[in-house]
């Protein structure tokens, strides 16, 4: 499986450079580099979903074209196994930049033929949409849906997804609030037959809850069998990777508690998990 890359992803055709950025807090570094200049491109686009969000921040620049659309063939350039069948959303998240960025959901016609789903909310678009995302992954040898709505899962989506090779399910688990539909979609995944061994759960943290909140969320997912994804919270306009701000401080989080979360579900590297014995259902209901 290709790893998504932390860069902006940059190809030259015909002396003009493309410039595709994923995240806010590159922009900086996409505006010195375009304002260096190189002799390998002559003129330059620009695009992205940072682009999306913060469309002024590269005005100005010489030979520089500000691209809001969406260009054919990017998101394989960023990740060669990734293609999306819909675009947008139907929820407005407040930590979630698709609602700016890409807008209401739309069913596209036609998407490349590749493992990785990265939708953002595929389970919003009609049954009829996701048995067709569904017929064409059974001739892959693998799929990973990157981000499941844990409220809308069905019996009819669970088994669709039971039914697909070396499948990987992604739910998201954002807040305490959402437990009892976690349970749910967990539960109809595993009554399809969905193996909880290929079910992950990604947990936004530090958005609105304590360090102890998403430990103890991460600790109830693993108890259920599933890996839990700690996920950091970064605001729509941020310039530094992984900053703790206030809007986390004021929660608990400091630079400590990040890494240590972090590096217990990615790398085990930090200290022995919660610092005291978490009761995983605590505050979840």
């Amino acid at each position: 499986m290709t790893d998504w890359p932390k860069a902006p992803t940059c190809w030259i055709e015909a002396r003009t450079l493309y410039v595709s950025v994923p995240f806010t807090w590159l922009l900086p570094a996409v505006k010195t580099m375009l304002a260096q200049r190189d002799f390998l491109w002559d003129k330059a686009i620009v695009g992205g979903p940072a682009v999306r969000l913060i469309p002024t921040y590269l005005e100005g620049l010489r030979d520089t074209t500000i691209d809001l659309g969406d260009c054919p063939g990017v998101l394989q350039r960023v990740n060669p196994e990734a293609t999306k069948s819909t675009t947008g959303c139907v929820r407005k998240c407040k930590f979630c930049s698709v609602p700016d960025t890409e807008g209401a959901l739309v069913e596209l016609d036609d998407w490349p033929d590749l493992p990785v789903i990265c939708d953002n909310n595929i389970l919003a678009a009609s049954n009829a949409h996701f048995d067709r995302v569904c017929d064409r992954l059974e001739l892959q040898d693998w799929s990973d849906f990157q981000g499941i709505d844990a409220r809308l899962l069905s019996t009819h989506h669970a088994a669709r997804l039971a039914g697909l090779p070396s499948c990987i399910v992604r739910l998201a688990y954002d807040s305490p609030t959402v437990r009892r539909q976690w349970d749910r979609a967990f539960g109809i995944l595993l009554g399809a037959g969905f193996p909880k061994s290929r079910v992950r759960s990604y947990v936004l943290c530090g958005f609105g809850h304590s360090p102890e909140s998403a430990w103890a969320i991460c600790e109830y997912i693993k108890s259920c069998g599933a890996r839990p994804l700690p996920q950091w919270y970064h605001p729509l306009d941020a310039m530094t990777y992984n900053a703790v701000l206030p809007c986390h401080r004021e929660h608990g989080w400091d630079e400590k508690e990040r890494d240590r979360i972090m590096q217990y579900y990615y790398k085990h590297r930090g200290e022995k998990g919660p610092q005291k014995a978490v009761d995983a259902t605590r505050g979840m209901e």
